[in-house]
Order: C-alpha cells, then sequence, then structure tokens
C-alpha cells in the first residue's frame, strides 16, 4: 500500500505541475503572440507620421513604434537592472549542469523586452523567448514544490508546452524538450513533459480557437515527384542557414567589439531596421501573415529575394543592437522565404505542382539547422499539416540540411553561441561537472614540507615517517621544488636544493578537475602540487587516487538524473 500511495502522490503531481505549467503558456504563448500582432496592426494603419509627395504616400509609423521599442527595452534592462538578455542557449546549458541555474529575473525581463521588441515591430522572433520563458517559469515554480523531480525536468516541461502552445504541435512540443534542450529521453522526463505539452495545447484550442498561425494546403503531388528537388534544394537550403547564423554571429561580434554607447547603438539599429520596414515591410515584427502570402504563392521573385536578403541583415542588425528577441522565427521566415523562391523557380520551368511542399520543406529545413532539431522540424510540418507525404518530404529536406550545417557550422545556432563562450555541449553532462569543479575544493594538506637548506637525510626521515614518497621544498610560502624519496636519499647530508626538481608538474586551485585529468595522463608521479595562480602560495597536493575518487563522485552526480 505504501508503493501505490507513493505511485498515485508522483501520478498526481506530475498532472498538476505539467497543468499549471501548461496552462501558463498556453496563455503567455498566444497572448505574446496576440499582441506582438495587435501592435504590428496598428503599426501598419498608423497615419500619424505619413508623408506625402506627390501622388505618393510613405508611413513613418514603423521608426515611431520601433523607437518606442527601444525606449521599452532600455527602461526594463535599466529599471531591472540586467546586465544582458538571455535565450534558448541558456536553457540548454542550464539543462546540462547545476552549478549555474537560469536566472529568474533575467528570464522574465528578456520575455518583456522581445515582447517589447517585436511589437515594435523589430525583426526578431517569438518561439524562442517563449522558450526561455517557459525555461524559466519551470525552475522557478520548482522552487516551491518539493518532488523527486529534477528542476531540469521541470525546465523541460515548460519548453515542451512552450512549443506545444505556439504550434498546437503537442507531439513536436515533447521531442523538442529531449532533443534540443534535455538532449536524452528517460522515463522519469518524458511523463511531466508530456502532460505540460498536451494541457498546453489542449488549453490553447480551448481558448484560443482562432490562433493556428500558419495556413497550410493538405494537397501534394507524389514523393516521386519531390524528392529529386528536395535532394538538390536541401544543400541549398544549409547554405541558407548557415548565411543567417554567420551573419548573425558576425554582427553579434562586431557590437561586442564597438565602442559606441550601447544606448545609441540600441536607437540606431531600430532606426535601420525601421527605415528598411519602410521599404520592405515584410520583414518588420513576426511576419506571420507574409510567411502566409509566401505560402500561398503570393509573392514574385524579386520582392521574395528581397524580402529574403533583407530579413537575414536587419534580424542581425535588430539582435546585434539590442532589439532582443528570437531567431526561431526569424529562421521560419528565411525558410519560406528561400523555399517559396526556388518553388517560383521551379514552376517557372514547368514544375507547377511542387512549389507549397519544396517551400515547406524548406521552412522545416533551415529552422532545424537553425535550432538543432530535425525530428522537432519534422513534426511540426505533421501535425500542422496532419499529412504523412508533407511530413517525409520535409525529413529528407530536414535530414541533408541539418547534416550539411552540422558538419560546417555547428548542430545549431544555440550550440555555437555557447561554444563562442567557452562551452562544449557536445561533450555531454560528465565533461561540463568535471569543468565546473575545481582543484584547490579537493587538494590535500597532507604534505611533508621541507626548506631548500634542509638536508636530504631530514627530508629522508620525514618522508619515512608520514607514509609519503614525495616532499615540497618551499621557502616563504612560496613552492620552490619537489624531491621523491630517491632524491632525499642521494642528497644525504647536503640541502635537498642540490638534487630537487625546480620546475615541477603543478596544478593551480583555479583549475578544473577536467582540466587535471589530462594532466595527471602525462605525469607519472605520487602527487602533483596544488598552488595558489595569484601567489605562487603551496595549497596543497593532489593525488592520483584522490582525483578519481572526486571525478567519480562528480560523473555519479551529473549521471543520476539519467
Amino acid at each position: 500500500m505504501r508503493k501505490v500511495r507513493g505511485a498515485l502522490l508522483e501520478v498526481t503531481i506530475i498532472l498538476c505541475i505539467g497543468g499549471l505549467i501548461g496552462a501558463t503558456l498556453a496563455v503567455v504563448s498566444n497572448y505574446f503572440i496576440i499582441g506582438a500582432e495587435y501592435l504590428g496592426k496598428q503599426r501598419e494603419t498608423g497615419t500619424l507620421l505619413n508623408l506625402k509627395y506627390g501622388d505618393q504616400s510613405i508611413s513613418l509609423s514603423s521608426l515611431l513604434f520601433l523607437w518606442a521599442a527601444a525606449a521599452v527595452v532600455l527602461l526594463i534592462k535599466k529599471g531591472l537592472k540586467v546586465t544582458s538578455w538571455t535565450g534558448p542557449a541558456d536553457a540548454i546549458y542550464a539543462a546540462h549542469q547545476p552549478n549555474h541555474p537560469l536566472d529568474i529575473k533575467q528570464g522574465f525581463a528578456s520575455t518583456l523586452a522581445a515582447f517589447a521588441s517585436a511589437g515594435g515591430g523589430a525583426s526578431v522572433g517569438q518561439y524562442g523567448p517563449i522558450v526561455h520563458f517557459g525555461a524559466t517559469m519551470g525552475v522557478w515554480l520548482k522552487r516551491f514544490i518539493s518532488s523527486r523531480l529534477s528542476y531540469e525536468i521541470y525546465l523541460g516541461c515548460g519548453v515542451a508546452a512552450a512549443i506545444s502552445a505556439g504550434f498546437n504541435a503537442p507531439i513536436a512540443g515533447v521531442i523538442f524538450a529531449h532533443e534540443a534542450i534535455l538532449r536524452r529521453f528517460s522515463v522519469s522526463a518524458i511523463a511531466p513533459i508530456t502532460v505540460a505539452s498536451i494541457s498546453a495545447s489542449t488549453l490553447s484550442n480551448l481558448w484560443f480557437p482562432n490562433a493556428t498561425a500558419f495556413e497550410i494546403g493538405t494537397a501534394v503531388p507524389g514523393l516521386s515527384e519531390v524528392v529529386p528537388f528536395l535532394m538538390v534544394l536541401a544543400p541549398v537550403f544549409s547554405m541558407v542557414a548557415i548565411a543567417f547564423m554567420m551573419t548573425l554571429r558576425s554582427s553579434s561580434n562586431w557590437a561586442a567589439r564597438t565602442k559606441i554607447s550601447p544606448t545609441v547603438l540600441l536607437f540606431a539599429g531600430a532606426t535601420v531596421c525601421g527605415v528598411v520596414g519602410i521599404w520592405v515591410p515584410q520583414i518588420l515584427g513576426l511576419g506571420i501573415s507574409s510567411m502566409n502570402q509566401m505560402l500561398a504563392g503570393d509573392y514574385g521573385l524579386t520582392l521574395l529575394t528581397t524580402v529574403l536578403v533583407a530579413k537575414i541583415l536587419v534580424t542581425a542588425i535588430c539582435l546585434s543592437s539590442g532589439l532582443f528577441g528570437g531567431v526561431f522565427s526569424p529562421a521560419l521566415f528565411i525558410g519560406v522565404a528561400s523555399g517559396a523562391l526556388a518553388g517560383q523557380l521551379l514552376t517557372a520551368l514547368g514544375f507547377t505542382d511542387v512549389a507549397t511542399v519544396v517551400t515547406l520543406a524548406a521552412m522545416a529545413a533551415v529552422s532545424s539547422a537553425v535550432i538543432g532539431a530535425p525530428l522537432t522540424a519534422v513534426m511540426i510540418v505533421l501535425e500542422l499539416t496532419h499529412s504523412y507525404e508533407y511530413a517525409v518530404t520535409a525529413m529528407i529536406a530536414v535530414t541533408l540540411c541539418s547534416l550539411v550545417t552540422n558538419r560546417l557550422f555547428a548542430l545549431s545556432f544555440y550550440d555555437r553561441q555557447l561554444l563562442d563562450r567557452g562551452i562544449d555541449i557536445g561533450r555531454g553532462r560528465d565533461a561540463l561537472a568535471l569543468s565546473q569543479e575545481r582543484v584547490g575544493d579537493i587538494a590535500s594538506a597532507d604534505i611533508v614540507q621541507a626548506s631548500p637548506d634542509t638536508s636530504g637525510d631530514q627530508v629522508y626521515q620525514s618522508l619515512l615517517a608520514c607514509g609519503h614518497t614525495e616532499a615540497y621544498v618551499v621557502a616563504e610560502g612560496q613552492l620552490r621544488g619537489k624531491l621523491s624519496i630517491y632524491d632525499a636519499i642521494k642528497a644525504s647530508a647536503d640541502p635537498v636544493s642540490s638534487t630537487m626538481d625546480v620546475a615541477p608538474a603543478r596544478l593551480y586551485t583555479d583549475q578544473s578537475l577536467d582540466y587535471a585529468m589530462h594532466k595527471v595522463s602525462q605525469f607519472s608521479g605520487e602527487s602533483l602540487p596544488v598552488v595558489d595562480r595569484a601567489t605562487g602560495r603551496l595549497c596543497g597536493r593532489l593525488t592520483e587516487g584522490a582525483l578519481f575518487q572526486a571525478i567519480i563522485a562528480v560523473q555519479r552526480k551529473a549521471r543520476r538524473p539519467e
């Protein structure tokens, strides 16, 4: 009966947690999109800054809205004292180690800044900020609920609910949480994440029945007609994705190096985006209506080329200047534009039935390469279209595109962001955990010390008394050398300075266990001295046995959730 009660309690907790997170993300996700689209309509219909010359009229409302958005973003950053914005890359990092959890205030502030940017017309996305909001909310909720579920599972629940509510795709939400964020599957995680994802989708349909973002038909030609084109076009789509990510990365690096004031840079980015938006309004905001028009084949070759190039450049400018937002939605837009462009060219060559399916496959391919979630992209297509054929064609493009992108750039844009910070998620949880533990924390003070003028016979007796085979020569706290028991015998009555190793291999207190493991693999002896890098003082020693015990303990802790 005790096991039955425990199982029932666990199921109840899972249902409550998943339902609560799903309900919250259903509301936040839909109101984020509804609010941003409402502000977008006000921007499009605004007549406050209309200028007329001759028979033509130009609306400068995009500039006004973007300046207002920049002011709100600046106000959020200053008012909440946020040093930097956070996104899905931070959620991925937080899910892989316990020492750097998500900052709650920073996460919620980032969502507000993203809403202000998207609502003002910045060329940024909504899915990344909503995903990060879900992750942040899950971690925040963990503080108030005592359960055996780890904090990364709470984080995964929020991520899955965000994708589920955003696309009305509960299966894709579950897969995305495991594929892109947690990067592992386990029985303990799948149940609460599934409940959160299904709750988000169900409540979105109940509370927001007309909130479907994409309008996609279900008619698709035979696979034999489409597959050859997709096999040729998939590498092209990967080049588009890489160009987009490299532009984002280059602009961010430039912004980090420039000496321009962050405030000036923010308003400069808003101005550039607003000016471009006067002539190419399709690239402003979330761009959902523009994507639907491209899917329907309403844009010509010239306009498609223009919006494709402009979207890549303006998104990079917005994000690097400080107008915060996601890259997932722009990746969808760029994928649709590149696919529609390819579809128009194929139509001109006489292949009239493949344009829509190529466009949708390109949307899935480019977005999957950017976010590093090919299975999620395929499942989104399946759940949006309810078409097996669409899903299979998308899978072909997604697989080839992701393969090329992974070889030439990285697994995803988020992984590249982490690599630029010196964090390699691909090494796994064990390596991350070892990289965060410091040698100074496990150094032993059980050492034999001697001054440079101590005789070898005295050191030999001290080593015998302590059961050690190595001693350290210290003067005024500074490590001067290392002495083995054989060196002590050789020195005999002479000072040990005559036989000691004056440049012994050493570790520093601030070095990681991961580094120490590689260092020890190239070392033979009883122990390594552990020295303070700043002062040069000897702080202790580290034996191979102590290092291996510490590594095993860290690995066991890192693998416990699995």
